[in-house]
C-alpha cells in the first residue's frame, strides 16, 4: 500500500476515508458515479453539488476535499492544535468527538472505537487493518460502509457491526 496515499485516508476524527463511498465511487467509476451520488443526495436550496468541484476527494488528509469535509470542525481542531489525529489529542475523548461518535450515523457510530484502537496500535498499523476490513472476504474487492453485498463478486457482506470490527481486532 502506496504510504503517502493511505496516511491521506485516515481522518482526524477516526473514520476511514477509504471505505468512503466519495472516495470509492471516484476510484471506481469517476465523474459517472458521482453523478450518481449527486442524484441520491437530498436537494438543498443553499448548495448545488457540482461532482468535480464537490465530490473529488483524496482522503481528509490531502488538499483534495469533498464539500461534506472541508469545514470539518474536528479536522480543524486537530489542525489548531498541531496534530493529525485525535488519538494525539491530550483532551481525547472529547465532547465534539463523543458527539460525533453519537449522532446516529452508522459510520460515524465507530471513531470512538477506532481512535482508541490506533492509540493501542498506530496510525500504520490501523490503517493496515482497515484495509484489509473494508475488502470482499471473497474476492478482496474495495467496499464501502454501506454496501451490503462486493459489486464484484456478490458475496454478502456485513455492515458496519461490531462483529466486522471485532474480527479485524482478533487478527
Amino acid at each position: 500500500m502506496n504510504s503517502h496515499l493511505s496516511q491521506t485516508l485516515a481522518a482526524p476524527c477516526g473514520l476511514y476515508c477509504g471505505a468512503c463511498y466519495i472516495y470509492i465511487a471516484r476510484k471506481r467509476g469517476g465523474e459517472v458515479a458521482l453523478r450518481k451520488i449527486v442524484r441520491r443526495l437530498p436537494e438543498r436550496k443553499d448548495q448545488v453539488i457540482k461532482p468535480r468541484e464537490d465530490l473529488i476527494c483524496d482522503g481528509c488528509l490531502s488538499s483534495q476535499l469533498s464539500v461534506f469535509c472541508r469545514r470539518c470542525v474536528i479536522r480543524e481542531c486537530a489542525f489548531n492544535s498541531g496534530i493529525t489525529h485525535c488519538a494525539q489529542c491530550s483532551d481525547f475523548p472529547c465532547e465534539t468527538i463523543t458527539d460525533f461518535n453519537n449522532d446516529g450515523r452508522p459510520h460515524h457510530g465507530e471513531v470512538l472505537k477506532n481512535i482508541y484502537r490506533q492509540q493501542k496500535v498506530g496510525i500504520d498499523a490501523w490503517l493496515s487493518e482497515q484495509d484489509k476490513r473494508w475488502r470482499c472476504p471473497n474476492c478482496e474487492f474495495r467496499t464501502e460502509w454501506y454496501e451490503t453485498k462486493c459489486p464484484e463478486c456478490a458475496a454478502k457482506l456485513s455492515l458496519l457491526t461490531a462483529e466486522r470490527i471485532e474480527r479485524m481486532e482478533s487478527h
